[in-house]
């Protein structure tokens, strides 16, 4: 192989300088391909270069140099590796064709490149190796096989311009989502997480609160929804020191007002999001049901629903019992209908409660796996601060979660008032001993089916997956932007690639290759040019690599050469 200048004259321009690649192909002789456009020479004159076309060879030597060397050098050293995995993230952007929309909606975005393209590099290069922007600039983009390049700037600019309206970019991704499937929106699966900032100072939307990792960095905190198909619905942001339970009904009412839903939505939440407020917004405005899971101790409860709680078999509670396959009890439940009464705030400016009814069906379910892990990490608590309660004086910022579990008693500590524990607070230990294992689900759907509410519940899993894959999948923390849109312009990024990802998991793999080992492929597919313009596949071949092989249909995927149009095939995959 060898390179030369090719002249030719093409227009009234003069003549246009290029390099072209003189290859053998097998079978068929010598062949020529156009390798590098150099210019038209007038350009080139004007530019400064004084001798075009001594410029022109003086390029062609170099790289006929290179390519002597490289030919001296083994396989494994061979040129920088370039990531063609994304292949899953790019087919599933081509197949959802949302180009011509998001250039639309980013018109106003004065750039000398096309929106689109922009934005699914940034998502590509969030799920191929996430980290601070500077990183994907200099490490990830430009290792994206056959990808638009960008300047630092272009992508600081970029991500702060869809961070300023971040629900149009989420509202045109649901639409053409909804084109391709049906999409089950009675359901909606919502939960809240927060994510940390290692900042000193506060700022009007970074906010120190309480934190899911128990740092005591500035938070944010994030609201995420998931319609009945387990798919990212809606996200929002909030400052970190601000109450979750508002975003509930902040969020299922932009939902049902984006997407034109006119029947009633079922919204399912944890204990955290489960509020009389929520309650009455549910029932009383928007005419929705419920599934919240309700603590089964402590202060939330009453003595009488504690003592139905743990009453044993008789006629009025009687448990149903579940097995596995092989006859082991997976768990039990009971449940009653009836009607509960509730008191809140229905407006901030009000002195006085609301007080409503409900009627509800109240569903106690019992683990006995989970039971046993409960107790033994009580135990272990206890075992803790019976060791450090006898040999000092414990202050209650030590405690963290364990404070329930000891009786503080008011003092002064080195000038300093403070609360110390004294002894265990075995009255609460032995509450949550007898607790264990058992949990409590509160809907509005009285017709429906124990086992069916218990199913819809436990569905927030995926939820909490998700918000498990942003944090370290896709690293969406700690957080290395600071001014608040390119923050939320990070998070649309961050939504965007969970959102692809969950789709190539459920709708194209339906659900039977894990997200994680999606991933793993993903960034392991890579491949390196050989001395000859062909590539040689880095990637290891593992089960999902032959599911995915399979599945889509790619004979090539496997080989160990590869020629360009081979990798422009991989790239093209349509699902």
């Amino acid at each position: 192989m060898r390179y030369f200048v090719k002249k030719t004259r093409p227009s009234k321009r003069g003549e246009y300088l290029q390099i072209y690649q003189s290859i053998y192909v097998p079978g068929k002789g010598s062949r020529n391909r156009s390798f590098e456009a150099i210019g038209y020479v007038s350009d080139l004159i004007a530019k400064g270069i004084k001798d075009p076309i001594a410029y022109a060879k003086e390029r062609v030597d170099e790289l006929n140099s290179f390519h002597k060397l490289a030919k001296e050098k083994q396989i494994g050293q061979a040129s920088t590796c370039k990531n063609v995995g994304y292949f899953l993230a790019k087919s599933m952007f081509d197949y959802l064709n949302m180009d011509r929309d998001l250039n639309i909606v980013a018109s106003t975005y004065k750039s000398h490149y096309e929106f689109a393209p922009f934005l699914k590099t940034l998502t590509y290069a969030q799920i191929v190796g996430p980290g601070s922007k500077q990183y994907l600039f200099d490490r990830i983009i430009p290792n994206l096989y056959g990808v638009e390049q960008y300047s630092y700037d272009q992508i600081l600019d970029g991500i702060n311009f869809i961070g300023m309206d971040f629900h149009k970019y989420i509202e045109v991704l649901n639409h053409f989502i909804a084109k391709k499937w049906d999409r089950n929106l009675n359901i909606a699966l919502f939960d809240c997480t927060n994510f940390y900032f290692e900042i000193d100072e506060e700022d009007d939307f970074r906010r120190k609160g309480p934190s899911k990792e128990n740092r005591h960095d500035p938070i944010l905190g994030m609201s995420l929804m998931l319609d009945g198909d387990m798919l990212p619905l809606d996200m929002d942001l909030y400052p970190g020191n601000l109450s979750e339970k508002p975003f509930l009904r902040k969020r299922i009412e932009d939902m049902k007002t984006r997407n034109e839903i006119k029947g009633r939505v079922i919204q399912i939440a944890d204990k955290g999001l489960n509020c009389a407020r929520n309650i009455y917004s549910a029932v009383k405005e928007a005419n929705d049901g419920y599934v919240f899971s309700k603590s089964v101790h402590g202060k939330n409860l009453s003595e009488i629903e504690k003592q139905w709680v743990l009453l044993s078999d008789n006629d009025i509670n009687k448990w149903t019992e579940v097995k596995d396959n092989e006859g082991h009890l997976k768990y039990r439940y009971k449940e009653c209908i009836d009607e509960f009464e509730y008191k809140c705030l229905v407006n901030e400016t009000d002195d006085k409660e609301t007080k409503f009814k409900v009627k509800e069906k109240r569903i106690v379910t019992y683990n006995p796996a989970l039971a046993a892990k409960q107790k033994r990490e009580i135990n272990k608590m206890v075992d803790r601060l019976t060791n450090k309660i006898t040999y000092k004086e414990i202050v209650r910022e030590e405690l963290g979660d364990a404070v329930k579990y000891v009786n503080l008693k008011a003092t002064t500590k080195e000038g300093e008032n403070v609360k110390i524990a004294t002894s265990l607070n075995q009255e609460k230990i032995n509450e949550d001993l007898a607790f264990a294992g058992y949990n409590l689900l509160v809907t509005s759907e009285t017709n429906v089916d124990a086992k069916e509410i218990y199913s819809a519940y436990h569905s927030l899993w995926r939820i909490e997956h998700s918000f498990r894959v942003m944090k370290t999948q896709l690293n969406a923390r700690p957080v290395y932007v600071s001014d608040k849109k390119t923050v939320f312009g990070h998070f649309l990024v961050v939504y965007y690639a969970l959102t692809i990802m969950r789709l190539v998991e459920l709708k194209v793999f339906e659900d039977k290759i894990p997200m994680e080992q999606l991933f793993d492929f993903i960034r392991d597919y890579k491949i390196s040019e050989n001395y000859d313009g062909t590539f040689i596949n880095n990637a290891t071949e593992t089960e999902t690599y032959h599911q995915i092989k399979e599945k889509l249909g790619l004979s090539k995927l496997g080989n160990v050469y590869l020629s360009k149009r081979d990798i422009d095939l991989i790239l093209k995959t349509e699902f």
